[in-house]
């Protein structure tokens, strides 16, 4: 005895959405829970089914709808080519005029149609579960009047009030079937449907334990760009689909990050607590900050729970003295009693703005940048004192109190090193270049290279103007004209001498 799953909902679904492209009475509800919006499911999953030699039986009501195809050659006067026009088969009562009828017509597509994107039977199952969940919630306010069931050739029939899908069970049918918990949340967690995010479930149909990704719990894929387990799987109630209902990575990545950006507090600590107590990664790690900062138009009050949320879970998991930190600034925590915690920079960066303690808001500038500073050695204060004193000299000091003095050491930044710095009334000079021993000769043994350096950022603090700016410019050309008019006056003055003594 052949045997099919039956889908059965409450209501007459119309004729025209199994026929008409583009008919689809679902998007006009304002009801909670509504899947579709596209009109054109219940025509890809016909095609789909008889592309895999599976003739669907359809009941509205007491009408039934048989789809099958004939033969149909277009020609365009270059070429001819047979297509498998989509045809169906009426018998019965139709439930809007009361009339009989029992005809065969033509349908508007053919048996190729979406056979690019729509390539699963169990993408037609689902789109027939889906238009019923739909119905159902329609009429009578949840999907509660869905039945979805094996049954025999005998109970293929008609129920007035009610739509009745029958597809033939093949051993492909039959694992729809029994995977129907993983692919519908509602028939296996349903108190989970208003959730976005979702705790790990063995909802995987293989063996990956990538992300699976929900809309309105109705499964839409497995994020495909990586075999990285996920933390937790997504129900993404506004997750943009196109008309083969596919979300590209990028959309899917970026509404999960928005998702975990407005998660609870218990949802936070998972994360990270598997940043603190495992080598293991997740795909959550990946997440860029764009995804999970602020958004236009949230409120304040959202972003102020927000900030609550992250704050609070990263200190239950990682305590006060934890730090959210990337690679580069571990050892500088350590140093100061901190315990650091490594993600990404991404996820430091969204962290940081929900006012979880980051390295950045712990750490100076300078640590930040790997630098630690230290007195001035003798060279690096002679430099700036013999600069400072030169432009004394000529006037150039704008009324100025000389700079302090420090020095730095740095590691190298993409092979450069960093000679010098001006911040908040102090030059940096790094150590190397301003060397470590006593001046012993005078400004002489000063190398031109770190008076060149201590120069610069005098020059900084007298103009508080940044390097290439027109102001800094000015200034060094200034000095320049100023040193020549000096050298040329003393110049002038021993030719004077020498004339007075000739004489």
């Amino acid at each position: 005895m052949t045997a099919f799953l039956k889908i059965e909902n409450p209501g007459q679904a119309p004729i025209e959405g199994f026929t008409v492209l583009g008919v689809s009475l679902a998007s006009t509800s304002n009801n909670v829970g509504v899947i579709g919006q596209f009109g054109s499911g219940n025509k890809h999953a016909v095609a789909v089914l008889l592309r895999n030699d599976l003739s669907p039986i359809v009941y509205a009501g007491t009408l039934k709808m048989e789809f099958s195809t004939r033969p149909q050659i277009v020609t365009d006067g270059v070429a001819s080519k047979e297509f498998g026009r989509v045809v169906v088969k009426f018998g019965g009562t139709d439930p809007n005029t009361g009339t009989s009828r029992s005809s065969t017509e033509d349908l508007g597509f053919v048996l190729n149609y979406g056979e690019k994107d729509w390539t699963d039977v169990a993408l037609a199952l689902r789109e027939f579960v889906s238009n019923s969940i739909d119905r159902s919630i329609r009429e009578t306010g949840d999907w509660s009047g869905v039945k979805i069931e094996v049954v025999g050739e005998s109970q293929v029939r008609a129920k007035a009030g009610f739509t009745r899908v029958y597809i033939p069970l093949t051993p492909e049918v039959l694992t729809f079937f029994n995977d129907l918990p993983k692919w519908f949340l509602h028939f296996s967690e349903p108190h989970l449907l208003d959730k976005a995010i979702l705790p790990k479930n063995n909802r995987n149909l293989g063996e990956r334990k990538a992300a699976v990704i929900y809309r309105r719990g109705v499964r839409v894929r497995e994020f495909e760009a990586s075999d990285t387990e996920s933390l937790f799987d997504y129900n993404l109630d506004n997750l943009r689909l196109d008309e083969s209902r596919q979300a590209n990575d990028w959309e899917v990545r970026n509404a999960a990050g928005k998702a975990l950006a407005s998660s609870d507090k218990q949802i936070l600590a998972v994360l990270f607590d598997r940043l603190l107590n495992s080598d293991k990664p997740a795909w959550e790690f990946s997440f860029d900050s764009f995804s999970m900062q602020p958004s236009y138009g949230d409120s304040a009050d959202v972003v102020a729970q927000r900030r609550k949320n992250w704050s609070e879970a990263f200190i239950q998991v990682a305590g006060d003295d934890g730090v959210l930190t990337a690679k580069g600034t571990v050892n500088q925590l350590e140093r100061k009693g901190y315990i650091p915690i490594v993600a990404s920079e991404n996820l430091v960066s969204a962290a940081g703005m929900y006012g979880v303690q980051t390295s950045a808001s712990v750490l100076s500038a300078d640590e930040l940048s790997g630098r630690e500073l230290s007195d001035p050695t003798p060279d690096a204060q002679a430099a700036v004192n013999f600069v400072w004193n030169l432009l004394e000299q000529i006037g150039l000091t704008n009324d100025k109190e000389k700079p302090t003095t420090k020095v730095f050491t740095s590691i190298l930044d993409g092979g450069v090193q960093l000679n010098g710095y001006y911040r908040s009334g102090t030059v940096y000079l790094h150590e190397d270049l301003g060397g470590t021993a006593s001046i012993v000769a005078g400004t002489e043994a000063l190398s031109d290279r770190l008076v060149k350096v201590a120069l610069e950022e005098v020059v900084h603090h007298i103009t508080q103007a940044t390097d290439n700016s027109r102001d800094f410019q000015n200034f060094l050309l200034d000095v320049a004209v100023k040193l020549a008019r000096r050298g040329e006056e003393k110049v002038s003055v021993r030719r004077g001498r020498q004339s007075a003594s000739v004489a």
